[in-house]
């Protein structure tokens, strides 16, 4: 991580293919974004996207602790962040419509406490942006899906754009964007 080196985009690739933990996957994740620029060639945007996918995914599954990786709250809050970012760009609604797939079948695989998660820590969230609602509108029409939406959708008209709103704050103090 410390090094100015490249990294051979072959060598992440094969890193990324035997991933055995969502330990490995937090540092690739931090690799991706740290040392982005020294992965050469760089990597397909697909690709990144379905590291972030996987890990940020796999914390909400198995909430780690003691290690690197992000904890099952701190994932779905990330995991809204992330989704949050692809729905606003043209180019990304395709992976967007794919996050929400694959959030769609953890909730409906999981236990209570990664449903709770995903309801607490990542829908109401996504729900405070109208924009963003359409994504998950298919939650109103399935039964297994129903009353979590009906929840996290009180949630996000009590709340609009809350969330969002504050990550405008923390980047206008931490100076971002200027």
């Amino acid at each position: 991580m410390d090094s100015r080196d490249p990294i051979s985009r072959q060598d992440v690739r094969r890193w990324i293919d035997s991933a055995g933990d969502v330990g490995t996957d937090a540092l690739l994740c931090e690799l991706t974004r740290n040392a982005w620029h020294r992965i050469q060639p760089t990597l397909e945007r697909d690709e990144t996207c379905a590291l972030i996918q996987r890990y940020l995914l796999r914390c909400i599954r198995e909430d780690p602790d003691e290690s690197v990786a992000l904890t099952r709250f701190q994932a779905a809050s990330e995991l809204e962040g992330w989704f949050d970012l692809l729905a606003a760009h043209e180019d990304t609604h395709d992976i967007a419509h794919d996050v929400a797939a694959a959030v769609t079948q953890l909730f409906l695989t999981g236990d209570a406490a990664t449903r709770g998660a995903i309801e607490t820590g990542f829908l109401e969230h996504v729900l405070e942006q109208r924009g963003l609602r359409s994504y998950f509108a298919h939650w109103a029409r399935d039964e297994r899906l129903q009353e979590a939406w009906r929840h996290a959708l009180a949630w996000g008209d009590a709340h609009p754009n809350f969330m969002k709103g504050l990550r405008a704050q923390l980047r206008a103090l931490s100076g971002e964007g200027e």
